[in-house]
């Protein structure tokens, strides 16, 4: 089998293995905050994360870089659990995620010296959560405080990658949170009124823009990403 299977075969089984530690972790740093203790729930967090896993080491392979995007996985997937259950994205999982992510980003920028990736990372983390700050000013009810704060990481890692992903990961957290809205109103599941969890949104346009972000990006912002 090729290495490269390999280490998708074992970035899966290692997110298997790992979400259940990741879920227990979170429910001692969240003590009063109530994850539910369905089964299913686990079950489904725990293949989400094998496969979130597994499709980062099929796009970063065996480089520095993967640990960081495993990492903003893992970190991702509490988030959305969290804002989905009580619409809430709490600072102690939400600043840890800043800071780790960029500790993690530092190291692969300093074996490749990417130190120029980490110069718009910093970038995209300021325009990041200035751009969603100044959206939760204009629409309170709209946009939380939660949103604007996990913006930060997510431009960390999208600015990381190129200014392009940057933006392309803003554009598609809306789209995804606009199709999710339609399907949920249409579905009988909200109303027009109902306010939806944004940050798995967000959190989903930023795997959408790292996984595919040049072949989504050709079609969505041709400019920045020229064929």
């Amino acid at each position: 089998m090729p290495p490269a299977a390999l280490l998708v075969i074992a970035c899966a089984l290692l997110g298997l293995a790992v979400a259940p530690a990741v879920l227990l972790v979170t429910r001692r740093l969240l003590p009063d905050i109530e994850l539910g203790h369905v089964r299913w729930h686990a079950v489904a967090g725990a293949i989400g994360t094998g496969v979130l896993f597994g499709a980062m080491a099929w796009r970063f392979g065996w480089s520095w870089a993967l640990p960081s995007f495993l990492f903003l996985c893992t970190a991702g997937l509490v988030l959305s659990r969290i804002d989905l259950q009580h619409k809430l994205l709490p600072n102690r999982i939400v600043v840890p995620t800043l800071g780790i992510g960029l500790a993690l980003l530092l190291l692969d920028a300093g074996m490749n010296q990417r130190w120029g990736n980490l110069l718009v990372a910093a970038v995209g983390c300021a325009v990041s959560f200035v751009i969603y700050l100044i959206l939760a000013l204009i629409s309170p009810r709209g946009m939380g405080m939660g949103d604007v704060k996990l913006s930060a990481p997510l431009g960390l890692y999208l600015g990381y990658l190129s200014i392009g992903h940057l933006l392309l990961g803003i554009a598609l957290g809306f789209i995804v949170g606009a199709v999710t809205s339609v399907l949920l109103v249409t579905g009988g599941l909200a109303g027009r009124k109902t306010a939806v969890p944004f940050g798995p949104s967000m959190f989903a346009g930023c795997l959408l823009a790292v996984l595919w972000g040049t072949e989504i990006g050709r079609v969505l912002l041709p400019a920045v990403f020229p064929r």
